[in-house]
């Protein structure tokens, strides 16, 4: 993947003096600001993160049946505070194919963001009202991609048992419904018509999966995550969509310790999910619900997901947002006897508001309060967000 996206840049710079390619990029400062242990993927340690992001972006379209896409982003980490040193990556690098030259039918392959849902193709931050990802995007559960054993009931009983934010300290270990947009690498069919969208995405990473298993050679679909995902447009302002999934969430590292007899693709993820939008004059309702289950060793663990949300058009280029959003787990027989929880259950509520001072400068704030209803982690309840961004 390395090659190919020294490729994509080399080639965009060859054709500079083109009609056929674009060039554009963006910069944004977002300070984050939350008690002890921070919610979500957020990593850092006292109480605040600086975290400039810049995004430079390349396409060259030599025609309609051809587009090369490139995505490049310098900041401190693709989950903020993992990389306090700061990292460079390509978050997408696309080759795509439209054989018919519309949106009939199109073929695309390289690194892109899952297809499953309706948050994703909205995520940029100057078209997502929020700053953080909504819940099924953005929280860890607890399944252990590193032990298979660490979704045991003895486990289980084990974690239920501690006190403080166990699983917030330790997120390395842990997965989540689905890991914001999942930027893994693949090969994806989509298309649509009048009425419909469909796009089906075979990847190398399971939805789950952490940033550090997107790379190109991690997985190498030995293990592949299958999502297809079927859209329906009565009218110009519903948008329905049925979404599923299969993966594998243990990661490469597990391998150490699987037992004879054990094997990765024995520890599956599907994932069905219904997403909504509805748009009429001011207002902008959307959501999205997914229910997952994980095969384990011992009962399958299950997990249901939702939010929704409101943007309110209050001025032009002011708005306010609010969204609401839960995940709810089962439990499990233990040991000792009785059932546990194996993944913490969550409610967060939020508060956006946003200010577009030019057509390239926005202002972004957000404050979000996440709690823990079953008490198997303790992260911050309180986060507060506050963002600068400039397209040029």
């Amino acid at each position: 993947m390395k090659s190919l996206a020294i490729l994509t840049v080399l080639l965009l710079a060859a054709n500079a003096s083109a009609q056929n390619w674009n060039f554009s990029g963006s910069l944004e400062n977002t300070l984050w600001l939350a008690d002890d242990v921070p919610p979500a993927f957020l990593e850092f340690d006292d109480g605040y993160l600086l975290d400039p992001r810049l995004s430079l972006t390349f396409d060259y379209q030599p025609d309609p049946r051809f587009f090369l896409h490139a995505t490049l982003r310098a900041d401190r980490g693709f989950d903020p505070g993992t990389e306090p040193d700061g990292e460079l990556r390509f978050d997408e690098v696309i080759l795509r194919g439209r054989p018919f030259g519309d949106n009939l039918l199109n073929i695309q392959l390289g690194r892109f963001p899952t297809i499953i849902g309706n948050w994703v193709p909205n995520h940029d931050f100057y078209e997502d009202p929020f700053i953080l990802a909504p819940l099924p995007y953005s929280e860890i559960n607890g399944i252990n991609v590193k032990d298979p054993l660490g979704s045991s009931p003895t486990a289980i009983e084990t974690r239920s048992k501690l006190s403080g934010a166990t699983i917030h300290r330790l997120k390395e270990n842990w997965s989540s419904i689905i890991w914001g947009p999942a930027y893994s690498n693949g090969l994806s069919v989509f298309g649509n018509t009048d009425a419909f969208d469909y796009a089906v995405d075979v990847k190398n990473s399971g939805l789950g999966s952490q940033p550090s298993e997107w790379n190109f050679g991690e997985g190498d679909f030995e293990t592949p995550n299958i999502s297809a995902r079927l859209g329906y447009r009565p009218d110009a302002a519903w948008a329905l969509g049925l979404s599923a999934n299969r993966s594998y969430y243990l990661n490469e590292q597990a391998e150490d310790v699987l037992t004879l007899g054990m094997d990765r693709e024995d520890f599956t993820q599907d994932l069905i999910g219904v997403d909504l939008r509805w748009s009429h004059h001011d207002w902008l309702l959307s959501g999205e619900v997914f229910y997952v289950n994980y095969e384990t060793l011992h009962e399958d663990l299950e997990s249901l997901s939702y939010y929704l949300q409101a943007r309110y058009k209050a001025a032009p280029g002011l708005w306010i947002a609010g969204r609401f959003g839960q995940t709810l787990s089962n439990e499990v027989a233990i040991p000792s006897g009785g059932q546990a929880p194996w993944s913490p259950d969550y409610l967060r509520a939020e508060l956006a508001l946003g200010w577009r001072i030019t057509p390239d400068v926005l202002l972004k704030t957000q404050y979000a309060y996440t709690l823990v209803t079953n008490d198997l982690s303790e992260p911050s309840k309180n986060l507060l967000i506050l963002s600068l961004g400039w397209r040029f």
